[in-house]
């Protein structure tokens, strides 16, 4: 019982982490990667996983404390409906395209890719991963 509480909490629960081959794409490319579960102490259900990109953009703005905006680019929703064992490992592919108008990496923009597994009644699992986004020549 004790390892329910805690794992719904967030502490023994489950952990993911995305595996990419690389993390430098250009305009177009397409990410292939891998989604990595690792069971906690206590069995928990995993409605789904979350897979977006991000970017981060510097902007000053007088009605803000805040020098960055984070916008939402693409999202892919993976169901998986399942129970995670303890120390279960499961790996999910996925795959993403960046589209050709996406920002390149620079001094003002960075791009992430968040991975998010949906757990309910409990802190989801998140993993955030930094890409560099090259224009096309």
């Amino acid at each position: 019982m004790w390892k329910h509480i805690l794992s719904s909490i967030g502490i023994g629960g489950v952990e993911i982490d995305t595996a990419l081959p690389k993390m430098t794409y250009q305009r177009g490319d397409k990410i292939e990667g891998k989604v990595l579960i690792n069971g906690g102490q206590a069995p928990e259900p995993i409605e789904t996983l979350i897979v977006s990109v991000h970017v981060q953009m510097d902007k000053i703005r007088e009605d803000s404390d805040f020098s960055y905006i984070d916008k939402k680019l693409k999202e892919i929703v993976i169901p998986i409906q399942r129970d995670i064992k303890p120390r279960e490992n499961i790996t999910i592919p996925f795959s993403l395209e960046i589209d050709p108008g996406h920002p390149p990496t620079n001094d003002k923009n960075k791009t992430f890719l968040k991975t998010t597994a949906v757990i309910p009644q409990a802190v989801d699992p998140s993993d955030q991963d930094e890409l560099i986004i090259l224009t096309t020549e």
